[in-house]
């Protein structure tokens, strides 16, 4: 597929509330509707020109997963009611904030933690205490009784933050494949955690609970039921799936979440944000740690998490699955079933990745992202990084172009090229 013709098909993908309502069989004028179009109509940088080849074209975004984009309403209020007043977090101002605030939080153990979901994530290690230098980290191994160390189960979907941070603490980590449907393997971890070499060690299972390459989203409950089976810990990385789905712990129940990790900054409205880790207080006794206070999410993060609520699951559900199909359907000749492309799984978030051919020839992913914006107008994301992305694409340690890319040689990477459509 030519650059010109794909990337002509992603920046027309915008489609006005009257077709959507025409095919969900809606007159369009619900209050769900109404509130979803005000909404975008506060999207900054919504009516954005800029000049390409082919002339002025109307700005496209489609990289929400990487960052969402601000909301006129939040910055106006953080520009006006805000920053006019701003003082110390305990002075009168800032103090008052937090307390607005902190009655919309649920209850438990909330932290803000610096960058996205990767710095949740390390805070939870070090709230466990398995975060130690990386000079000293074979010297606490080599002291530590097998007993005391322990085991992180991980997915097959996990990017570097859910991936690499593990690997760099104390912990023992056991990486799980992929089924015949696509998703975690479900027979594989259960063999893992019923083994005798991890039954008197401490256990836990940290997971994506949706692909940023491709959308699948994980079956977080049943993996959930299985790692409390048998005495481990249920956490779950909701980075990419976060600003679309509704996330309730139930921590005190078989099938509940003991921690997850968030990235507001891909929340409409959210660049700006920190990252949140919520978890259930028996992570603290687990790390044999001291309780921190618990910290306030900031008034940006509570704003940001309106949008959802006001707007409601079912419309964002509804404009996800025809907008997939529009694009499944001018994109692919011919037509393909989304429900079968993604694979067997019945839920996936609408994240398309994909390769892009020149004269029979894979064009470089990095080229490709950097031609789109002037060919035609999408901004979107390109990827060479993660490790399900590789082995999509069937790339080993042993291939050629491993050891060339190990000597600098970054132009050999294999990336691919990635959009998010939104409602």
């Amino acid at each position: 597929m030519k650059l010109n013709k794909l990337f002509g098909i992603i920046g027309s993908v915008h489609v006005p509330s009257s077709l959507i309502a025409a095919q969900a069989g809606t007159d369009g004028g619900s209050p769900a509707e109404k509130r979803l179009e005000w909404l975008r109509s506060q999207l900054i940088g919504r009516d954005l020109q800029f000049d390409t080849c082919f002339g002025k074209r109307l700005l496209t975004y489609a990289d929400h997963t990487a960052s969402g984009r601000c909301l006129r309403y939040i910055e106006e209020y953080i520009t006006q009611q805000v920053l006019p007043f701003y003082d110390h977090q305990n002075g009168p101002r800032g103090e008052g904030i937090h307390k607005e605030v902190r009655w919309g939080l649920p209850r438990g153990c909330s932290h803000l933690c610096g960058s996205g979901a990767t710095a949740a994530i390390k805070r939870l290690q070090e709230v466990m205490g398995i975060a130690v230098p990386a000079n000293l980290r074979s010297q606490v191994i080599e002291n530590l009784r097998e007993e005391e160390r322990w085991v992180v189960f991980v997915g097959p979907f996990e990017h570097h933050s859910n991936l690499l941070s593990w690997r760099q603490s104390i912990a023992e980590v056991v990486e799980i494949g992929i089924d015949a449907d696509g998703l975690v393997d479900m027979e594989a971890l259960e063999l893992q955690l019923a083994s005798m070499k991890y039954s008197n060690r401490p256990k836990l299972g940290s997971f994506s609970a949706c692909s940023n390459v491709t959308g699948i989203i994980a079956d977080t409950r049943a993996l959930s039921r299985l790692l409390h089976k048998y005495g481990a810990y249920a956490c779950f990385d909701f980075a990419t799936s976060g600003p679309y789905v509704e996330i309730d712990m139930r921590s005190r129940e078989e099938e509940g979440y003991d921690a997850i990790f968030l990235s507001p900054h891909k929340f409409p409205g959210g660049p700006g944000s920190p990252g949140i880790l919520v978890m259930h207080e028996a992570l603290y006794l687990a790390g044999s740690f001291p309780p921190l206070p618990v910290e306030v999410v900031s008034l940006l993060m509570l704003m940001d998490s309106m949008p959802r609520k006001q707007v409601g699951y079912e419309p964002i559900d509804l404009h996800e699955t025809i907008y997939m199909k529009m694009v499944m359907e001018r994109s692919l000749k011919p037509p393909v079933d989304p429900s079968s492309w993604k694979s067997k799984s019945k839920e996936a978030e609408l994240i398309l990745s994909f390769l892009v051919f020149s004269r029979d020839k894979l064009l470089h992913g990095g080229l490709a992202k950097t031609a789109k914006p002037s060919i035609r107008n999408p901004v979107g994301g390109g990827s060479s990084g993660c490790p399900y992305g590789h082995r999509l694409l069937g790339v080993e340690e042993s291939s050629p172009s491993h050891s060339a890319i190990e000597k600098g040689y970054n132009g050999l990477k294999p990336g691919w090229m990635s959009q998010l459509f939104i409602t």
